[in-house]
C-alpha cells in the first residue's frame, strides 16, 4: 500500500543507513562554516562524503553533472517504484522553527502518478523515534513536506521547493532533512535538485545554543555520542548562526 512521503519511516531509512546520531561532531561543521545555511554542501558541488556531514544517499540518488542550476553539479535522484533520496541531518532543540527550501527540476515529463520529488523535513528523538513535526502532530504523517514537482511541472525549468515552517515537537534532539523522489508507476524517472537550504528561524542565539547544550547533554546520557562530541556540538552551535536574525 502506497504512503504518502509525509508519512514515510524516516526512522528505518536512517537506520537502514546506520546514519542515525552518528557523526554529529563532524556534521555540525557546517554551522559555522556556513552561516544560517546549516546544511553541507548545499549545492552538491563538493560531495562531500557522508561520514564528514554530506550528503546520506540510498535508493539510487547520485551525485550529477547533467544539470545544474548554479555551479556544475545537481543531486539526481531517480526511483523505480519505490522512495530514494538523500539527507543530512543535525541536532535541533524542541520548540526550535526550521524551514528547508531549494529547486527541483525535471528534463523530461513526469509519467503517472504517484510520481514527485519533494523535500521534506522531520524531527527525532536520542532514540531514533520519528516525532514529526508540530505541524504534522495529529495528521497521522510524519514530516513536513515541499510542494511537488511531477506531471504539472514544465520539463526543464527549476521549480522553488519549500517546507514552510517545521516546529520541533517536545523531546526533539535531531532534525533530517531530505530529497525524495517518490514514484509507484513502474516507471524509471527522476528529478535533479540543487541549491538547497536549510535554516533556524528562532530568533534568539543564545536560547538556541542553550537547547542544543541540553540536548547534547541527553544524547550523551543515552550513549550515543561521546564527551568531546557534545563539546564539539556547543562549540560550533555557538560560533554559528543559529538562531541570529
Amino acid at each position: 500500500m502506497f504512503q504518502h512521503p509525509a508519512a514515510l519511516n524516516t526512522k528505518t531509512i536512517a537506520k537502514a543507513l546506520g546514519t542515525v546520531v552518528v557523526g554529529f561532531a563532524l556534521m555540525f561543521h557546517s554551522l559555522a562554516s556556513h552561516g544560517q545555511n546549516l546544511l553541507a554542501d548545499p549545492g552538491f558541488e563538493h560531495q562531500t562524503p557522508a561520514a564528514d556531514g554530506g550528503w546520506n544517499l540510498f535508493g539510487g540518488a547520485a551525485y550529477s553533472n547533467a544539470y545544474a542550476r548554479t555551479g556544475e553539479w545537481s543531486m539526481f535522484v531517480p526511483a523505480f517504484f519505490g522512495v530514494s533520496g538523500t539527507f543530512e541531518q543535525f541536532p535541533a532543540a524542541p520548540g526550535s522553527k526550521w524551514q528547508l527550501t531549494g529547486f527541483g527540476m525535471t528534463p523530461v515529463p513526469i509519467y503517472g502518478s504517484p510520481a514527485f520529488g519533494i523535500v521534506q523535513v522531520s524531527f527525532f528523538d536520542v532514540f531514533g523515534n520519528d516525532l514529526g513535526t508540530m505541524e504534522t502532530a495529529g495528521s497521522g504523517t510524519n514530516a513536513k513536506v515541499s510542494n511537488h514537482v511531477d506531471s504539472l511541472a514544465t520539463p526543464g525549468q527549476w521549480i522553488a521547493l519549500d517546507t514552510g515552517t517545521a516546529t520541533a515537537p517536545a523531546g526533539t534532539a535531531y532534525i533530517q532533512a531530505f530529497t525524495l523522489m517518490v514514484d509507484f508507476t513502474g516507471l524509471y524517472q527522476g528529478v535533479y535538485f540543487d541549491d538547497l537550504s536549510l535554516r533556524v528561524l528562532v530568533a534568539n542565539h543564545g536560547k538556541y545554543v542553550s537547547s542544543i547544550a541540553h540536548n547534547a547533554q541527553a544524547l550523551l546520557d543515552a550513549g550515543l555520542i561521546t564527551a568531546d562530541q557534545k563539546d564539539a556540538m556547543v562549540r560550533a552551535a555557538a560560533r554559528s548562526g543559529g538562531g541570529k536574525k
